[in-house]
């Protein structure tokens, strides 16, 4: 365990600073130093021209959330965004969200731009029916110009079949290549007066789904103040293209972008929010009930606590990654910091527009939330793991063991025996509980080894992983049994599990010996011991070791009145998007299921034969199976089985894909 004092200051002041915050969304007399503001280049324009605006914000904002209803470019990430457009006369608003390290801040000028008309010159303008489609996808475009009549048109489709047009109204386009693509419309009015429009990277081309849309969103937001404005993001896998909002109690209360921007809640409430989502394989439809709270006061009936999740955690440099609050009892502030991330913090409760990781390295996260009620705090070391080139898995050794500690294997002081193993307190299990959050999977366990003999010609002992969100070990997660006659004693053993262990966040790790006394001496012929550290006497010493005794746990502190780690080091892992998986298309679905698990082989070869092994979180096979790959999915009866988490794994060749499934009744 690593103990870093300037990462402990660090934490004593995040917290403090939070329990310090007050509701980033109050007046300005109120705010905190951050102050969103800006100045346009003008305010007054005709129909056809373009604004550039500049950030005036105090406060050092780390970022910046534009909104522009009524123009081309409906909003931006940008600190200065240059050539907002407008085509259409009337009065707009604009709208800039900004924050920093520890608050949110928002300015809203209404009817900030006068767009006066121009019924003169012309002014050329187009819509697609769709801006984002799939691979081999058609998009039709229709012709939105003014001050016509035209004498003539002059289309250009980067990337697109046809890539030209010369009709007022062209065919419907297609696009067989994944990418984005601009388009641009040139017309003429019979005074030769030309006018055009470009409209940069404005068709988007995603791969064709080939499993159906599983919906799912995040808003920046889910506790504001009566007038304040959400950000929504879309999270939803396999590919969708069509998306349709639906925000209860907002304004507007609907939209059809893929990521929504400055949604006006007014009224306080509590307000559900529905998105649908389509693609070529189908549509799906989630609702989160109760989802945004809009108060003038904190709601709070507990203190929080905290929790969080990226979308990723093993990444090449330069990719952005998105983080979820999954805090309990409804927080009303939130200070997020990326160590190697920029930005380096957020203000927000999800953060939506990402970190781009660009430097390699083993980065920290850290989350403390407040409400009302009280303050707390998530600290995950070396939680993102960043390479310069891709990776799909990284794995190592982690150890509880010091480097400047050494391990040995005391006696047992007034009785026969080893702390470690077998003895006269007849312990029966060991373990140890590693707080980390660095790894997904544990693969082995390496264990010192100082003593083994056996009694009988078939003891052995269980190597285990439990969870670790309990005081004590309870849950099990996976177990190994080995005979003694197989361990050679003062050497590092290396305790493979027959399927690797998927763990999030804390666990223990340890094994249980038998009590073998053929001679009924009281002193067991099975002898099994495993190195520990020296006592830590220091008085801020930790103990990681628990034992157990007659069914019952306790620390070695209070069992042996020592602080202390055994050395087991688990070989954890964190693994990527099997890429495998990728290429040929392969899915498990659905998840949870119910009745039936069903395997989509994608492109593998037909008649190709497939192992499908089914694994409860003991290891134990519940399912085991021998397939060839045809037409039809691959489908497996799950309905008598109990509710829980299983693993399914697909071997094929030297490919083996490993996914988790829930079973829900």
């Amino acid at each position: 365990m690593k103990i870093n004092f300037l990462r402990l200051v660090a934490i004593v002041i995040i917290i403090v600073l939070s329990n310090n915050i007050v509701l980033a969304q109050k007046s300005k007399s109120e705010k905190t130093q951050l102050d969103a503001a800006f100045i346009a280049s003008t305010y007054t324009i005709t129909a056809g021209e373009c604004v550039n605006f500049t950030d005036m914000s105090t406060g050092n904002p780390t970022g910046w959330q534009w909104s522009f209803p009524g123009s081309q470019t409906p909003n931006s990430t940008i600190q200065h965004p240059q050539n907002i457009c407008y085509y259409y006369a009337g009065t707009y608003d604009v709208i800039l969200e900004v924050q920093n390290s520890t608050a949110v801040n928002t300015e809203v000028i209404a009817g900030c731009i006068t767009v006066e008309p121009n019924t003169t010159t012309p002014i050329a303008d187009f819509d697609a029916d769709y801006t984002t489609i799939p691979q081999g996808g058609t998009v039709t475009f229709t012709d939105l110009s003014q001050n016509g009549p035209f004498v003539s048109y002059a289309w250009t489709f980067n990337g697109g079949i046809p890539n030209v047009s010369n009709e007022e109204e062209p065919v419907p386009v297609a696009y067989t290549e994944v990418g984005t693509y601009s388009v641009e419309l040139r017309v003429e009015d019979e005074n030769s007066v030309q006018d055009n429009e470009l409209k940069i990277n404005y068709i988007t081309v995603i791969p064709a789904a080939t499993v159906p849309p599983v919906a799912d969103f995040m808003a920046d937001r889910v506790f504001i103040a009566p007038g304040d404005y959400i950000n929504f993001h879309d999270m939803t896998s396999g590919s969708p293209y069509i998306w349709r909002w639906y925000f209860e109690g907002a304004s507007p209360n609907t939209s059809n972008q893929q990521n929504p921007t400055s949604i006006l809640y007014a009224m306080p409430g509590t307000y559900n929010v529905q998105l649908i989502v389509e693609s070529n394989m189908g549509i799906d439809t989630i609702t989160k009930e109760d989802y945004i709270i809009v108060s003038a006061t904190d709601p709070c009936t507990a203190m929080p606590i905290a929790d969080f999740k990226a979308s990723q955690r093993l990444i090449r440099s330069g990719t952005r990654i998105y983080f979820e609050d999954k805090s309990l009892n409804n927080p009303t502030t939130w200070n997020w910091y990326f160590q190697g991330g920029y930005p380096t913090y957020s203000a927000v409760s999800n953060v939506i527009n990402g970190i781009e990781y660009n430097a390699a390295g083993f980065w920290d996260v850290s989350l403390a939330v407040n409400n009302a009620c009280g303050t707390d705090y998530m600290y995950r070391e070396d939680y993102i793991l960043v390479f310069s080139g891709p990776v799909n898995k990284y794995c190592d050794t982690i150890t509880n063991v010091g480097s400047n500690e050494n391990i040995y294997s005391p006696y047992l002081t007034g009785s026969w025996g080893y702390i470690g193993g077998h003895n006269g307190q007849k312990i029966k299990t060991y373990a140890d509980y590693f707080n980390q959050y660095s790894f997904t999977q544990i693969e082995a366990l390496v264990v010192p080894v100082v003593h083994c003999e056996y009694g009988e010609y078939n003891s052995y002992v269980t190597f285990y992983i439990w969870d670790g969100n309990t005081t004590y070990p309870e849950t099990i997660l996976a177990q190994k049994k080995l005979l003694l006659r197989n361990i050679p004693e003062n050497f590092n053993n290396v305790v493979v599990f027959d399927t690797p262990v998927e763990v999030e966040g804390p666990f223990f790790a340890g094994y249980k010996i038998n009590y073998v006394d053929n001679n009924s001496d009281g002193i067991s012929e099975d002898k099994f011991t495993v190195s520990i550290v020296e006592n830590r006497s220091y008085p801020s010493a930790v103990n990681t070791m628990y034992v157990e005794a007659n069914s019952v746990w306790s620390t070695a502190t209070a069992k042996f009145g020592i602080k202390t780690s055994s050395a087991i080091k688990p070989v954890t892992c964190i693994v990527d998007i099997d890429e495998f998986k990728i290429t040929n298309d392969i899915d498990i679905y659905p998840n949870p299921a119910s009745d039936y698990i069903y395997i989509q082989t994608g492109k593998l070869e037909t008649g190709k034969d497939i192992e499908v092994k089914l694994i409860d979180i003991t290891g134990r096979e519940i399912i085991s199976e021998e397939y060839q790959v045809g037409y039809n999915d691959i489908r497996i009866n799950v309905n008598n089985l109990p509710q829980g988490l299983y693993l399914v794994t697909l071997r094929t060749d030297n490919n083996r894909i490993t996914q988790r499934i829930m079973i829900s009744k």
